[in-house]
């Protein structure tokens, strides 16, 4: 025969702990209502707007990205001051991100070409540390610099501008004739060790009759004819 179902009374429902918590919780609820309507309009206005920003930003490079295309083909063209404008437009409008940098790095190079050193080192010296995804980029830059140094008789300046092109070379060939501009600056400074140590490591690996071998050799023959004169 089935026993009779027990009653709870009131007393005892208070003192199950899981009925305690849901009390207590509604309580805390309907005390602080406001308080929590608040905190969750805040934690969605932080979504919406965090999303409005990287929408944004996307749109942005987008729109960077596609400048630049436009840029580079009015290059193409020939038509170099239209696109002279167009990049100095890039560099102003998205001057931080790579699009930016990249227009910034062909202001600089039309710069360079029309020997306007001056123009072209204050662009070169902003994108310097920029990041690229090739680094031919960084590569031109530094050597422009380096280039331009000579230009200003800072053989030094010279000197560091070609290590941290070699510094970021990947291909052989790349890193081969940096290391051979080096040594012709050091050759021109004097350190006639050191230059001959480069040219030496240049020749120990190139393949004969290679532009690049060709070049280390008659780097070679001037070294030892400086080395003989002094």
């Amino acid at each position: 025969m089935l026993k009779p179902r027990r009653k709870i009374i009131k007393k005892e429902l208070k003192k199950d702990p899981y009925i305690e918590f849901l009390a207590k919780a509604k309580n805390n609820v309907d005390k602080n209502r406001t308080l929590y309507m608040r905190w969750a309009l805040g934690v969605v206005a932080v979504i919406v707007a965090v999303a409005f920003v990287s929408n944004n930003l996307q749109k942005s490079k987008d729109g960077a990205a596609e400048s630049l295309g436009k840029a580079l083909v009015t290059l193409a063209s020939g038509d170099v001051d239209n696109a002279t404008l167009q990049f100095e437009f890039v560099a102003d409008e998205y001057d931080n991100n790579e699009s930016g940098n990249l227009a910034k790095y062909y202001l600089a190079r039309s710069h360079f070409n029309d020997k306007d050193y001056l123009a072209a080192s204050s662009y070169l010296n902003e994108i310097a540390d920029a990041s690229f995804k090739l680094t031919q980029f960084p590569l031109s830059i530094y050597k422009m610099l380096a280039l331009i140094a000579l230009e200003d008789g800072d053989q030094a300046a010279a000197v560091d501008h070609y290590e941290q092109a070699l510094a970021k070379a990947e291909v052989t060939q790349q890193e081969q004739n940096i290391i051979l501009d080096l040594a012709d600056v050091l050759l021109t400074m004097g350190d006639f060790g050191r230059s001959l140590e480069l040219v030496q490591k240049v020749l120990d690996e190139a393949m004969p009759r290679t532009p690049v071998h060709n070049r280390a050799e008659e780097l070679f023959g001037r070294i030892e004819f400086a080395q003989s004169a002094g």
